[in-house]
């Protein structure tokens, strides 16, 4: 746990380029690695789950050279046979790594063990391990069924059509997905219902297509732009409306297929603006500025965040100073993240003085917001160890007195390692 921080209070004002998606960066990494020969990848993010991704793969002998805002990598992995010793890959906190590797390792030659932190041993796994096993993969928990760690018997995964819950977690059915262009004949997934964070989905395919992947056919080397992360600009403009700011950002796609760009409707719901500005043969911006009274003058706002949950903390904290009452259906997986969201969003805005309950609808649970009681106070905000969480208190202290603080803001490097840098610069 790093030291706790001071959080700067006050109008969020100035321009910032959003660091590269995290979830593009995961699926180019290990496409990349799958293909014969070099591979560039421009704009991708340098952060802790990047980087436990491209360490797991250099295990497996992939060439990674972290350049900057260019990463070189040469593939493609090397088969150990089960011959060779029994390698243990240890993803830390990083989920995403997780549930790729766990198809993965089921895919290539070799013997291993997959693990990951006390966290990431709490969080289910068993609908992915169902469907490697449902075609032919040896997957064996050594603790818990269902859970890491888990021992893997490479080259056992098989082609094939597998049935997977569509309600589960999309980085199951796209950890499947991209193992696809490995096996004879590929995988083809039949999904029962309707895929949750279906636009995850589509940027798998995305990479897919970029990489030139075909069923059972590969990957091709290949140069691939990530765009910024939208997960990411949420916590910039959740902090320009409650501070009666206005950020201009840039690197975002206009037309992004990132389910957390459903965060800018939302926004403009709760009261903000939006306006795009295109430059000749330059990229877009996108400016965000808050109503004119600050957090007092936010409107109140009911959305299902199922589909966006990395969006769903920042907009609590957005509607957290609304005038009347907000619900957030959909809040379900958050339980499952990197910390149990759900009861840290509950957390959060009690410290900074908000009404704030959890209900139950015909679906599942629902964050009920009633907005601020009494005068706003400072508050001692806690992390819980989740980058989210952390990036939260920061928009919540942003509309409260001065004093506010957060018992660790080192979480952020998991998904940001300068969120601090560019806060403060943003904040004056």
């Amino acid at each position: 746990m790093s030291a706790p921080r001071a959080l700067p209070r006050g109008r969020l004002v100035g321009c910032l380029r959003i660091p590269g998606s995290k979830s593009l960066t995961n699926r180019a990494l290990v496409a990349a690695a799958l293909a014969e020969g070099e591979s560039t990848l421009l704009n991708p993010l340098d952060a802790t789950d990047t980087r436990a991704l491209a360490a797991a793969l250099r295990l497996l002998e992939a060439e990674i050279f972290l350049e900057g805002v260019r990463w070189r990598v040469r593939g493609p992995l090397r088969p150990r046979g089960n011959a060779a010793p029994e390698l243990t890959i240890d993803v830390g906190d990083a989920g995403t790594a997780a549930r790729f590797l766990a198809a993965l390792l089921a895919a290539v030659p070799g013997r291993f063990v997959l693990d990951g932190s006390a966290r990431m041993r709490e969080r289910p796994m068993s609908p992915l391990f169902e469907a490697i096993r449902s075609l032919g993969g040896e997957v064996t928990c050594l603790m818990r069924e269902g859970f890491l760690p888990v021992a893997i018997r490479g080259g056992s995964l098989r082609g094939g059509r597998v049935k997977i819950r569509g309600d589960v977690s999309s980085q199951f059915l796209s950890a499947l997905m991209l193992v696809s262009p490995l096996v004879p004949g590929g995988i083809d997934l039949d999904v029962e219902g309707p895929p949750a964070s279906a636009s995850y989905l589509a940027l798998t395919r995305r990479i897919l297509d970029g990489f030139g992947a075909s069923p059972g056919g590969g990957y091709r080397p290949a140069r691939f732009c990530v765009s910024g992360d939208d997960s990411a600009a949420c916590f910039p403009i959740a902090g320009a409306l409650v501070s009666g700011g206005r950020v201009t950002l840039s690197g975002l796609a206009r037309d992004s297929e990132q389910p957390d760009a459903a965060f800018r409707a939302w926004a403009v719901s709760a009261g903000g603006t939006l306006a795009w500005e295109s430059v000749p043969d330059g990229e877009a911006s996108l400016t965000f500025s808050g109503p004119p009274g600050g957090a007092r003058a936010l409107l109140p706002v009911d959305a299902d965040v199922d589909a966006a949950p990395d969006a769903a903390l920042p907009l609590a904290a957005l509607v957290a100073f609304a005038g009347g009452t907000s619900r957030l259906s959909g809040v379900a997986r958050l339980r499952e993240k990197e910390s149990d969201r759900l009861a840290a969003a509950l957390d959060l805005l009690e410290r900074a003085g908000a009404v704030v309950r959890e209900e139950r609808d015909g679906h599942g649970p629902v964050l009920v917001v009633d907005g601020l009681a009494g005068a706003p106070r400072p508050a001692a905000f806690a992390a819980h160890g989740d980058h989210r969480v952390a990036m939260s208190a920061a928009v919540l202290a942003l509309a409260l007195p001065a004093g506010s603080t957060l018992d660790d803001p080192g979480a952020v490097a998991k998904s940001w390692p300068g969120f601090w840098e560019s806060w403060e610069a943003l904040s004056g």
